[in-house]
C-alpha cells in the first residue's frame, strides 16, 4: 500500500523524489510509518499523508482541514489502515 500511495504522489507531482525504505535512517525505520520529508522536516504516519497531499494543490489543499482534528484521531484512522493494509491491497 505504501508503494501504491508513493506511486499515486509520483504520478501527480514531478518534482517528488521516492525513496526505498532502506534508503532512510534507522530511526526512521523503527518507527515503521509513513514518513514524508521536505524542507529538511520530516512528517510521520498520518501527517506524512496530509502535508503530502496539500503539496499536490489544487483540491488535494482541502486536507489541511484535518488539522482542526485531534492528532490521535486522524492517527487511529491512519493505523487502522496500516495494520489492515495487506486487506485493503488485495481488494
Amino acid at each position: 500500500m505504501c508503494s501504491s500511495y508513493g506511486e499515486f504522489l509520483k504520478n501527480r507531482n514531478s518534482n517528488l523524489i521516492l525513496a526505498n525504505q532502506l534508503d532512510l535512517d534507522n530511526e526512521d525505520i523503527a518507527i515503521d510509518e509513513l514518513v514524508y520529508e521536505k524542507n529538511n522536516e520530516k512528517y510521520y504516519a498520518n501527517e506524512a499523508i496530509i502535508e503530502s497531499l496539500y503539496d499536490l494543490g489544487r483540491f488535494f489543499k482541502f486536507i489541511k482541514l484535518f488539522k482542526i482534528l485531534p492528532p490521535s484521531f486522524s492517527y487511529f484512522f491512519y493505523k487502522l489502515i496500516a495494520k489492515n493494509r495487506y486487506r485493503f491491497n488485495n481488494k
